[in-house]
């Protein structure tokens, strides 16, 4: 295992100077933006983590560029299915993701538009919901470009507090940065849930 992991760091180390490293960065994370099966959050703090990176503000842009891309996308392929071919492909639990994201898109949009961004499979629900549901893309497009460029900042911000725990390796900074991510998330979850507990009970 140990090997595996030494054959990976020495792979990101050596892609840094590499021309497509970039372009494939941002591929990558417009396809997060449909398929959250890839994982782009580890890919872009184990970048951040990298000695000799590239430059920090270019890797701000092609990170925010992708996540935008990407929900747009999402979003465009919501409003070609339509709610009566989006409906038709709800099964078993995709069909109760899809939902969730529906119901949570009625109540407040933009919220939930903007927070998505941070949730790999409750994105895409979100953001096929949108499409599919007739919301905007005027009001979408504006919502997704700050979403995209605030977690771009996020995840690099992350990438970076790893790197300075765990120096040298950007693998293992990367698995740091994605767990102080879901600590972070986990902590947010249960300060809405108790102000929302509190608003109730007022």
């Amino acid at each position: 295992m140990s090997e595996f992991f030494d054959t990976v760091n020495n792979a990101l180390i050596s892609a840094t100077d590499a021309w497509w490293l970039l372009p494939a960065t941002f591929l990558l994370i417009v396809l997060d933006g449909l398929f959250p099966v890839v994982p782009s959050e580890a890919l872009v703090m184990a970048l951040a983590a990298l000695d000799g990176r590239p430059a920090l503000p270019l890797l701000i842009a092609v990170a925010a560029l992708g996540a935008i891309t990407g929900d747009n996308l999402s979003f465009a392929v919501g409003r070609l299915l339509g709610p009566g071919r989006f409906d038709r492909l709800r099964v078993g639990r995709v069909a109760r993701t899809l939902d969730a994201g529906r119901r949570q898109l009625e109540r407040r949009p933009a919220t939930v538009i903007l927070t998505g961004r941070f949730v790999p499979v409750g994105r895409v629900a979100v953001y096929l919901a949108a499409g599919a549901s007739g919301y905007p893309h005027r009001r979408f497009l504006p919502i997704s470009i700050l979403g995209g460029t605030v977690w771009a900042f996020y995840m690099l911000a992350l990438g970076l507090v790893a790197a300075a725990w765990v120096d040298g390796n950007p693998l293992f900074s990367a698995a740091v940065g994605v767990g102080l991510s879901l600590v972070l998330g986990a902590v947010a979850d249960i300060l809405i849930r108790w102000r929302r507990a509190r608003r109730t009970a007022a």
